[in-house]
This record gives C-alpha cells, sequence and structure tokens, in this order.
C-alpha cells in the first residue's frame, strides 16, 4: 500500500504525525510503504524519519524534488512543498500502480486497507468534495463538484497517460494568479469529469461541524453522510490556517494529534501551546470549550 506525502522542513514533523496514525491503525503494517516527497530536509530530520518508521517494520523512501520549476508559480501561504504531488508521476517508482495521496495535516483513524481497494471505475482520481460554507461557496462556478486534494486515491497509469501533472502545471502558470488554493485549483481543472467521488468520511473537514448544526442550505443532500463522517470519521483533515499544533486551534479532535505525536521524535507539548497564548486570548479559548467537547463527544456515537 503505497502512501505519498509531501513535506518540506517545517512541516515533515506534521508528516511523520499523519505516519504514525497510519501506522497505529493498519491491520498489517508491514504492507505500507510511504514515499516522503520533499524539496529538501536537514540529514537529523531525515534519520529521525526514517528511524520512526521503520522502528515499526515499515518502509519509507525520502525522495528529493527538483523543484526549479516551481519557481515562480504561485504556492501563497501553502509553500512550494504543496506543489510537490504534481510532479509524483516523475519521482515514483514505476511499479506504483496506485497510490493514497495525504497532505500533513491530516490524521487517519482508520485502516486505509478500505481506501485503498476501493474501484475508480476508470477516473484517474478518487477525492471527497471540498465543504465550503456559504460565503466561500459564492466563489466556485460548481462548488458540488469541486474536490478536496488533501486526501487522494490515485490510478498512476491513468495520472501519467493523462498528463495530469504536466497539465496542472501548465494550468497554474497561466491561471495560478485567479487561483487561491494553487494546487487543488489546477487539479479541479484537469481532473474535472474524471474523479471519483469519496465519502466524506474520507475526509472530514472542519466545515461538516458547522453544516449539521446550522443545516447549510447548500449542504443539505449532504448532511446524513456529514453526520456519519462526524461520528466516525475515517481521515481528520485540518483545513485552515490554524492547525492542531497551533495554540488557538478549537477543532474537537486536537487532542488526538497531539497523542499521536508522541510516537513522534517531535512531540507536541500541549501545556507550552496554551502557555505561548495571551491571558485575553487564553479566556476566550476558555469560553469556547463546552462547544468543542460536544464537538468531540460525537465522536463514535
Amino acid at each position: 500500500m503505497n502512501v505519498v506525502l509531501s513535506a518540506d522542513e517545517s512541516y515533515a514533523r506534521y508528516g511523520a504525525v499523519v505516519m504514525a496514525s497510519v501506522i497505529a491503525n493498519a491491520n498489517d503494517p508491514g504492507n505500507l510503504h510511504f514515499f516522503m516527497l520533499t524539496p529538501g530536509l536537514h540529514e537529523e530530520t531525515r534519520q529521525s524519519l526514517r528511524a520512526s518508521v521503520e522502528g515499526s517494520g515499515v518502509a519509507i523512501d525520502i525522495i528529493d524534488v527538483d523543484a526549479h520549476e516551481l519557481q515562480g508559480l504561485k504556492a501563497g501561504r501553502f509553500g512550494v512543498a504543496a506543489l510537490l504531488p504534481l510532479l509524483m508521476h516523475r519521482y515514483l517508482p514505476a511499479g506504483c500502480e496506485r497510490v493514497i495521496y495525504l497532505d500533513c495535516d491530516v490524521l487517519v483513524l482508520s485502516d486505509l486497507a478500505e481506501l485503498w481497494s476501493m474501484p475508480l471505475e476508470g477516473h484517474a482520481a478518487a477525492a471527497a468534495m471540498d465543504l465550503c460554507n456559504p460565503v466561500s461557496r459564492l466563489t466556485r462556478e460548481s462548488p458540488d463538484d469541486y474536490f478536496n486534494s488533501g486526501v487522494m486515491l490515485v490510478d498512476m497509469a491513468a495520472w501519467r497517460s493523462r498528463r495530469v501533472g504536466e497539465r496542472a502545471l501548465a494550468c497554474l502558470e497561466e491561471k495560478g494568479n485567479d487561483f487561491r488554493y494553487p494546487d487543488q485549483d489546477a487539479l479541479n481543472r484537469v481532473l474535472a469529469g474524471d474523479w471519483y467521488r469519496l465519502e466524506p468520511e474520507w475526509n472530514c473537514q472542519p466545515t461538516a461541524y458547522a453544516a449539521v448544526e446550522k443545516r447549510y442550505a447548500h449542504l443539505v443532500p449532504y448532511l446524513p453522510a456529514l453526520e456519519v463522517a462526524i461520528r466516525h470519521p475515517r481521515i481528520v483533515h485540518f483545513i485552515g490556517a490554524v492547525k492542531p499544533w497551533h495554540a488557538k486551534c478549537v477543532h474537537p479532535l486536537q487532542e488526538d494529534f497531539i497523542a499521536y505525536s508522541r510516537h513522534t521524535p517531535w512531540p507536541i507539548d500541549r501545556k507550552a501551546l496554551r502557555s505561548s497564548l495571551a491571558w485575553s486570548k487564553r479566556i476566550r479559548l476558555a469560553f469556547k470549550q463546552p462547544k468543542i467537547r460536544r464537538r468531540r463527544r460525537l465522536i463514535g456515537s
């Protein structure tokens, strides 16, 4: 089972958390093979990643990607590492017939074998719809047909033969200044009509909570599936600028991410996070705790 991530030096430690969660929830960890695409990592970071993964009997290849051609393309706050999956067909072994791609801000809470074995029905990739709030929805032409690229099952033969990566890069070069989410927007242009829809439990996004609680009109048809995703998330995606390693995070599964970080060389110190906040912000965060706990209790219910 080939699992691909991409990270630079600042995100490698969070990629380690993702891998730790994959391993912990795998029925057969020995069947896993990780590939970490990177524009460059310190040697100490490489050794730490290898030790943490290989210590569980799992294979990992850390692949240096020549990101020269990506220079000048708009990457925004995501950095050039976010564009590396567009080049993965050049760097992954030819024997990789399919891969699961995961962003470094997800947490895997079930065995990925079920996702791995899903039929793609001739499509190049499978992904879940990107959830957006009512305001963001107005900025998209076809929000129901727009996917989130943070979790993808990819048919590499189709990816290569249909030149998905090259076409996405060309799209970025031509229209990148108009894109808010560079790699994701480009892939949605290129794979329009060529992606298989995953249930939201495979990419449970924060908007799911508000959509169910407030019954967003544009997501009403999807509410039953979103309720399932909230109660039984297979993969949690911490979308947004505030991540679970940030002090201001209010995601109900932040504690789970922190717990898995303790199985990596870079454990997150929750007390240190909180102490870094000014008292006024700690007080505001305290007022949000009842909602956080209420949402957390939904898990498994």
